[in-house]
């Protein structure tokens, strides 16, 4: 079985990224989820400002912190993005939710930035303000300066 997803093929359960990255090269176990997010972070405590946006590599659902290791946001922020895909949503409409925490170096006396992406496991339509699903939520840095975060499903396999 071929399935082509963006940039990605699958050939029964093996990950194979185009062009080819050793980072992209995984077995994609049966029922999971590998998920490619694009991560935005807008620190307002800095005083110079910092906003960066980046795609993590292919992570799978249902391991440790994904085995993402640290998620390098710019200059913004870094941390482990940990997430789970449920069945059902509590929108009543979609099929699966997507649970997300990003373990973020910049929230101190809080707890790390979590939110949900209700999703049908394919792209929204039209009119949408984005076609990709996605999740946002805001955070402060002792209790005084807010930490904005986007998470959004940009590519993703089911094993």
């Amino acid at each position: 079985m071929r399935l082509h997803v963006g940039f990605v093929c699958v050939v029964g359960f093996l990950l194979v990224c185009f062009p080819p990255t050793s980072s992209c090269l995984q077995y994609l176990p049966e029922g999971s989820v590998g998920i490619r997010f694009l991560v935005t972070v807008n620190d307002t405590w800095d005083p110079d400002g910092c906003m960066a946006t980046v795609v993590t590599p292919m992570l799978i659902s249902g391991k440790e912190y994904n085995e993402s290791g640290q998620i390098q946001v710019g200059s913004c922020d870094h941390g482990p993005l940990v997430f789970n895909v449920q069945k059902g949503s509590d929108d009543g409409v979609s099929k699966m939710q997507v649970d997300l925490t990003f373990h973020s170096s910049v929230i101190e006396d809080a707890s790390p930035p979590a939110c949900q992406i209700p999703w049908n496991g394919s792209y929204l339509d039209p009119p949408s303000p984005s076609p990709l699903p996605a999740c946002f939520v805001m955070d402060s840095r002792e209790g005084y300066h807010m930490t904005y975060y986007w998470f959004r499903l940009l590519e993703w396999q089911f094993g």
